[in-house]
């Protein structure tokens, strides 16, 4: 099968599969060849591809939400944000997070600008947790 992880500025990946497992808004779930249509939700979370076969793990990618698709022997992910973990950068990841908290520190509680900077943490820390 094959499947595709779409973002709004680019295609994070596309290639053959054996194996997806896909975080949706109602729980991981995962795909096969062969698998029924189906349309969901995604949830921030990790969507993992098997290349030739299911238990083994070959890429894995960060998503921040969006929506999945199931048809044809062919996995759309289109995400708000995917990120392949293989190129994250550990130590770029954590300056990043105590610049993020830094800002943090000298916003006022109701500053609107709190809500991007607690976002963009969780992105850091969602590629950092695997």
């Amino acid at each position: 099968m094959r499947i595709r992880i779409v973002c709004p500025v680019s295609c994070a990946y596309e290639g053959d599969a054996a194996f997806v497992s896909i975080p949706s808004t109602d729980g991981e779930f995962g795909v096969l060849p062969a698998h029924s249509s189906e349309i969901c939700t995604i949830d921030r979370g990790y969507v993992r591809v098997s290349d030739k076969a299911m238990g083994t793990v070959d890429h894995t990618f960060a998503v921040a939400g969006g929506y999945a698709q199931v048809a044809d022997d062919v996995v759309t992910v289109l995400a708000e944000r995917a990120c392949d973990l293989a190129t994250v950068d550990t130590d770029k990841l954590k300056a990043d997070i105590q610049g993020f908290e830094e800002k943090l520190g000298n916003l006022s509680e109701d500053d609107a600008r709190r809500a991007y900077l607690y976002n963009e943490i969780a992105w850091c820390k969602l590629k950092l947790a695997q």
